[in-house]
């Protein structure tokens, strides 16, 4: 792998380091999924889970803790004996905040109240966090005991009847004598809130201000999506985190009941699958649960995980392309640009991801854009409608109660609606804030008392019905502020509603549908991208095969040939190629053939010359000889006679081995004509037939009504002449011999067959060679030149041949209508044995 790192292009390079880093972190996923899923299990299991369990103990161990802190209130007497200042100059929570503030109640935050009663036992101040107040009745206090009585209450509110821990005593100072009297009272209530908990994002951005720091709350942190629910033993569900409590199963709650420890069970809701962590005591039913992950998440996690993978890529590439630049090396994005441009593969492949990836990623850009803005115009819309509901609340409940009982509405009164629906409310009176439902923190200094520009100049200077506004304080998220405007029973005021739990979950499922949309990019690139990979392998393979072949051509390859894959213009292409490489390989074998042919005549054209200077003088000396022997009464007879006849008869051998020589080594001139191939055929068999009967069986069907053929009928009648010749030498003593003429499209056929020794697949192959023979005594020539007589004559000549059963050769002949050259044989390999 090494060598083939180091040999290969720079884009095998890029993308097998690219590899190298996706594919380890893909590799390890699973083990990072499960170490994570275990540490939110532990963190359920030790932390989570004790602080719900845990939380009644909780208030009551911050109540003692507050009680003793309120004991050491300096001027705590003043503020319940002091009567108020003029109207106006002081809220009536003010004197109650000031105590409530030191408290460990306001530390952690605990939804709970401090209520300040002067030596007449009515109210002086009260404040409250997230605790309304009874509107039915006139809050009042008869204590008389300076010690604190701490008790437990049920207190209604509406349907729901919530139980409050609370602790009371009078306000005692001594006077001069050191005789104690009793100056005022202090009632403090804190209220079993399971919305308290630290690892619950609260509904109210404003509470998320007062509360300490959680990490785990924040997004994207391990346990920031755990859901919390409390059932009583009916099953019946008293509290949710969530919109619903989960659907409590059967079986999981037998085994906590048979058990009574805490366990683990798969529960669901909306079809979705929940961890869950089930506790109980003798109150009720606790269960901490976050979503299992699916298998479409489990894409999602390893989606973004791709993408970060290659970013990280991207970006070292970056950096190392910076670097090479600054210390002037060669860089790899050239060289990467260098062979994408010298590569017709690269580039269309290339242009295939481009293709896909370009309009996947705007589409998805596009949709997830359009998709937000739906979702948080919807919230836009429901904080309106939230708004309007607390209006209507303020308009319809609270004023007109306010002003039978001859108060204004305050703070309590806005606590009191704040509960009712589950949202902060604020009422400015112009520019300045008249009532909220949070007061310390607008009494603190974090929250300013002014009304929020956005919300007054819409509502105040353009007169709008509502508005929805940003605001950010300090550091924190932004949340959305939902303002109307109030102007029934002579309330002239702007009523604002913060919202920060629908905005943060429209963020979440923004959050989702941007994981889910990169998911869909991703699997349509790299679906996109194996088209492309498939799309250019068809398109640019065929190419590549074509410039090998050709490379393989030029040098002397002409067998080579390339497989078609496809029918389409490609194939054709292919199948062009391999037409022209055949044809190449047929021009050069003919080349070949016809040079061997030229070299094999001129050496024919010398034997012949040399052979027939010695022959005359050899023939004259010896006839010579015999005519001296019989004019001297032949005193050598017969020994000399022998002699002389042999010499004589060897003489006419070699003259006719030399004319056979000289004939194949000129080219005839050629004279054709309109020829009748029956009579021709007839005038060449008869004299065979009549010599040869008894020996050979001659077979001829040869049609009279063949049309004539345009050949020069000497060259034609010698071809004939010497295959057949061939074929009684072949056959010996006896056989068969069969001539078969027909007419076939523009030719007529001309089939010679004989029942002789045949000829295996070699000597078939060098059939047309000059002087090769299967006789002893041929030149070799006989079918070289009938081959040529006939292809001289615009004809073709095939044998076929098999050892031990004959040899069929075939003759095809342009008739006289065409007189237009056939086809010849290619290649004696083409020859077939039949």
């Amino acid at each position: 792998m090494k060598g083939r790192y180091r040999q290969g292009s720079q884009a095998f390079r890029l993308t097998l380091l690219s590899i190298g880093l996706i594919l380890p972190a893909l590799a390890f996923y699973a083990d990072i999924f499960e170490l994570a899923h275990r540490a939110k299990t532990q963190l359920v299991e030790t932390r989570y889970g004790p602080q719900a369990l845990n939380q009644r103990q909780t208030i009551q161990t911050l109540m003692q803790q507050s009680l003793r802190q309120i004991d050491g209130f300096p001027g705590l007497a003043d503020l319940v004996s002091v009567p108020p200042g003029p109207e106006g100059s002081e809220a009536v929570t003010d004197r109650a905040f000031q105590v409530w503030r030191i408290t460990g109640l306001a530390m952690f935050p605990i939804t709970s109240s401090v209520e300040l009663f002067g030596p007449d036992g009515h109210l002086v101040s009260r404040f409250a966090f997230n605790l309304p107040d009874d509107l039915n009745a006139v809050p009042t206090s008869e204590e008389q005991v300076c010690v604190w009585d701490v008790f437990e209450e049920v207190s209604p509110f509406f349907a729901v009847e919530r139980r409050i821990l609370s602790a009371s005593r009078a306000v005692c100072v001594n006077d001069p004598s050191g005789a104690s009297h009793v100056v005022g009272s202090i009632v403090v209530h804190a209220l079993l809130d399971y919305a308290n908990l630290p690892f619950i994002a609260s509904k109210s951005p404003y509470v998320e201000l007062l509360r300490p720091a959680e990490p785990t709350r924040e997004e994207g942190v391990s346990g920031g999506d755990i859901e919390f629910a409390v059932y009583g033993w009916s099953q019946t569900p008293l509290y949710s985190s969530a919109e619903r409590a989960w659907r409590m199963d059967q079986a999981a709650f037998e085994r906590l009941v048979s058990s009574r420890m805490a366990i683990w069970a798969r529960l669901e809701r909306d079809d979705q699958p929940y961890d869950v962590y089930l506790l109980s005591d003798r109150g009720g039913i606790y269960a901490l649960g976050f979503p299992v992950v699916t298998l479409l998440g489990h894409m999602m996690n390893l989606a973004e995980l791709t993408v970060i993978c290659a970013l990280t890529f991207l970006a070292l590439v970056v950096l190392a392309a910076i670097f090479s630049t600054v210390a002037r090396r060669a860089t790899s994005a050239r060289a990467l640009l260098r062979e994408v441009r010298a590569s017709f593969y690269r580039k269309l492949f290339l242009a295939f991801v481009a293709a896909t990836a370009v309009p996947v990623v705007a589409l998805a850009v596009v949709t997830s854009n359009y998709v937000a803005d739906q979702m948080r115009g919807n919230v836009e819309q429901e904080a309106v409608r939230t708004a309007s509901a607390a209006q209507r609340v303020v308009e319809d409940l609270v004023a007109p109660r306010a002003a039978q009982q001859g108060v204004r509405i305050d703070d309590n009164l806005m606590v009191w609606v704040s509960r009712l629906i589950d949202q902060d409310v604020n009422i400015f009176s112009g520019p300045r804030l008249l009532a909220t439902s949070e007061r310390n923190l607008f009494a603190s200094g974090v929250l300013p008392v002014r009304t929020p520009a956005d919300v007054y100049v819409a509502l105040a200077l353009r007169n709008e019905a509502a508005t929805v506004a940003s605001e950010q304080i300090g550091g924190a998220q932004p949340f959305l502020v939902a303002g109307t405007r109030m102007t029934a029973r002579q309330i002239d005021a702007l009523l604002t509603v913060p919202l920060a739990s629908r905005a943060q979950e429209i963020e979440g499922q923004i959050d989702t549908l941007d994981r889910r949309v990169l998911l869909a990019a991703l699997l349509f690139i790299f679906a996109g991208a194996g088209i492309g990979y498939s799309m250019a392998e068809r398109i640019a393979d065929p190419v590549n095969r074509l410039t090998r072949a050709t490379r393989r051509i030029a040098g002397g390859e002409f067998n080579a040939r390339i497989a078609a894959t496809s029918s389409d213009e490609l194939g054709r292409l292919v199948e062009d190629f391999n037409r022209m490489a055949r044809d190449l390989e047929h021009q050069r074998t003919e080349l070949e053939r016809t040079n061997r042919l030229e070299a094999w005549a001129e050496m024919a054209r010398q034997v012949a010359h040399e052979i027939k200077n010695p022959l005359t003088p050899i023939q004259l000396n010896a006839e010579h000889l015999r005519r001296v022997n019989t004019d001297r009464g032949e005193p050598l007879s017969p020994v000399l006679d022998q002699s002389v006849n042999a010499i004589l008869q060897q003489v006419k051998l070699l003259r006719q081995i030399a004319s056979e020589f000289s004939s194949f080594a000129s080219s005839p001139t050629v004279q054709r004509a309109s020829v009748d191939p029956a009579a021709m055929l007839h005038e060449i068999i008869d004299p065979y037939r009549s010599a040869l009967a008894g020996r050979i069986d001659f077979t001829a069907d040869v049609p009279s009504a063949l049309p004539p053929v345009y050949i020069d009928r000497t060259l034609i009648t010698r071809a004939l002449t010497n295959i057949i010749e061939n074929a009684l030498h072949a056959m010996g003593s006896s056989g068969a011999l069969t001539i078969v003429a027909t007419r076939d499209d523009e030719v007529v056929r001309i089939a010679v067959s004989d029942t002789g020794a045949g000829m295996d697949a070699d000597a078939l192959a060098r059939a047309f060679e000059p002087y090769f023979s299967t006789k002893a005594s041929g030149t070799g020539l006989g079918l070289p030149i009938a081959k040529r007589n006939v292809e001289l004559n615009g004809g073709a000549l095939t044998v076929a041949s098999e050892l031990g059963r004959g040899t069929t050769v075939e003759i095809a002949l342009p008739l006289a209508e065409t007189a237009e050259p056939v086809e010849t044989t290619k290649n004696p390999k083409d020859t077939k044995i039949v």
